[in-house]
């Protein structure tokens, strides 16, 4: 239910982003943890947030803390519960979405807590600028704890349109290239180093790219788009 915060320890993935919708849909909070993280950093994270559930896979569950119960998605019978619709939350605009946690460059990592106003907001505007349809493809390139999955997330599910989730081991060049032309990319979010291991000339369908993230080096806005070659490009910085 509302402000219920829910740890979700699991790797990018068809099932992390179930994970993320069945939080919303029933109305709480998720907190996005890495498993890959070190093990202290991911504890401070589930207490700090005071997260009262996790969810998690068997690839990854052993490495978690055990501040918190959590629950192994594909270890568990769903039949064991009904597959009626669940009652509509009693969730407002100010209630929080999700908390996500700073890098921590200059200290502990710090919870930043993102109200449903704020992503419809985001939503809205993103529709908007991208020119985002239903025949859209986007990719979900980044890790579920950095904030762009979530930019990802709201650039397909909001107008209907198909996501693409990159394997984990993804991580640019030639594997991530394949990935985008074999599935049709028509919008990413990518660093702009990554971004930079890609040629353009073998992604015909891309027609929107919004880089961020790190420092965009002697380039300018809207330079960016012209010197990589793609056409109809987007950078923000």
């Amino acid at each position: 239910g509302p402000e219920v915060r829910v740890a979700l320890g699991i790797p990018r993935s068809i099932e992390s982003v179930l994970a993320v919708w069945a939080v919303a849909k029933a109305g709480g909070v998720y907190v996005p943890v890495d498993p890959n993280y070190p093990a202290d950093r991911i504890e401070h994270m589930v207490v700090d947030s005071n997260a009262q559930l996790g969810l998690t896979v068997a690839a990854v569950s052993a490495g978690l803390p055990d501040a918190l119960e959590w629950l192994v998605l594909d270890e568990f019978d769903v039949s064991d519960y009904p597959a009626t619709p669940l009652a509509l939350p009693n969730v407002g605009p100010a209630h929080a979405a999700y908390v996500i946690y700073t890098s921590g460059s200059t200290g502990l990592p710090k919870g930043v807590v993102v109200t449903h106003r704020g992503l419809a907001n985001f939503a809205a505007e993103q529709r908007e600028r991208y020119a985002i349809t239903p025949a859209s493809r986007a990719l979900h390139f980044a890790s579920p704890s950095f904030d762009a999955s979530v930019l990802e997330l709201l650039l397909a599910v909001p107008v209907g349109a198909r996501i693409v989730v990159a394997p984990p081991g993804t991580f640019g060049g030639e594997d991530l290239a394949n990935l985008m032309r074999e599935n049709r990319i028509t919008h990413t979010f990518l660093t702009p180093s990554v971004l930079a291991t890609v040629d353009p000339a073998q992604l015909p369908d891309l027609k929107v790219v919004v880089a961020g993230g790190e420092a965009v080096q002697l380039l300018r806005r809207g330079v960016f788009a012209g010197s990589l070659g793609f056409d109809g490009a987007v950078l923000l910085t």
